[in-house]
């Protein structure tokens, strides 16, 4: 789900590159991570497997203005191809805002886009996403190589959705940074159209917050029930978000880092310490994060 940082007044929105082993999801990053701006990205980090590897790294674009005073920030990742790593992919799909699955146009590689694509949905589901709902795009790469299936034919095995879909031969740049443009457009369309559905009043903060895209605004409104509708509408907000971000199923059983649930005064006074108390919660995951990922590395350092 997106994340807020209320310090740097920053929504990040995760972007995870889906697809079989050298489909050309890799590709895809480097092009990016090359040519887009290097002030505005963080480095290209890498976990190298044996013969895979994942991809991640940070964009912060300048041109896209700001969803509820918030700057926008896109996480983009890539999952190992190989399935021995199957593992790994559900784990990088995990909390994932959007999906760009990137298809090898080749006639023999028919077989693989479509195990892929079925190992997506079950990883998706596994991580609590729909499928159905999440937003998607779907690249068919390799358009310049011979004995490639025409687009009909890749949509009948894999645009069921009828998503966008966007041709490219990474290799070459061509459609790399047109399908991150799409992506990234319908990121900030979500989320601009739960924004006007919280201002509007169709929506309270803590189910606009409680969505892979949500508002970034904290504050609620009172109704009818005056100030003990705003009340617990503030409960019902940390509760929404606290649920969002501690362990679930097999993490309960160790030992959590994360702190407890945070206490604060349901009146409007306390929506700062609310704020304060829900941005080191976020920072503390974070933490933990990237704890598992630098474990991750130094296993595969030593498998190599």
């Amino acid at each position: 789900m997106a994340l807020f940082n209320y310090a740097s007044r920053e929504i990040t929105l995760k972007v995870v590159y889906y697809g079989p082993g050298l489909s050309g999801k890799t590709t895809n990053l480097q092009w990016l991570h090359e040519h887009l701006d290097e002030a505005r990205r963080s480095k290209l980090l890498s976990l190298a497997t044996e013969t895979d590897r994942t991809l991640f790294f940070d964009f912060l674009p300048m041109d896209l203005g700001n969803i509820g005073g918030f700057k926008v920030k896109f996480q983009l990742y890539t999952v190992p191809g190989q399935v021995r790593y199957d593992a790994t992919r559900k784990l990088v799909l995990k909390g994932a805002d959007a999906v760009v699955f990137v298809a090898d146009s080749q006639r023999a590689m028919r077989d693989s886009n479509i195990v892929s694509f079925e190992n997506m949905k079950e990883n998706l589901a596994a991580n609590n996403l729909d499928y159905k709902t999440i937003l998607f795009v779907l690249q068919y790469n390799k358009r310049d190589l011979p004995d490639i299936m025409p687009v009909e034919e890749m949509d009948a095995d894999l645009n069921e959705r009828k998503v966008e879909v966007i041709e490219s031969s990474a290799v070459n740049g061509q459609g790399v940074r047109e399908t991150f443009d799409a992506v990234t457009k319908l990121l900030v369309q979500e989320a601009n159209r739960r924004q006007k559905m919280y201002e509007q009043g169709q929506v309270s903060a803590s189910r606009a917050l409680n969505t892979k895209v949500g508002t970034a605004r904290m504050g609620v409104k009172s109704g009818k029930g005056g100030e003990a509708e705003t009340s617990a509408g503030q409960q019902n907000l940390g509760t929404a978000l606290w649920n969002d971000l501690k362990p679930s199923g097999a993490e309960k059983a160790a030992p959590s880092k994360l702190p407890p649930p945070p206490s604060f005064t349901a009146s409007p006074d306390g929506i700062p310490e609310l704020v304060d108390q829900l941005t080191r919660l976020i920072e503390e995951r974070r933490k933990t994060e990237d704890e598992i990922l630098s474990v991750l590395q130094d296993i595969r350092d030593r498998l190599a």
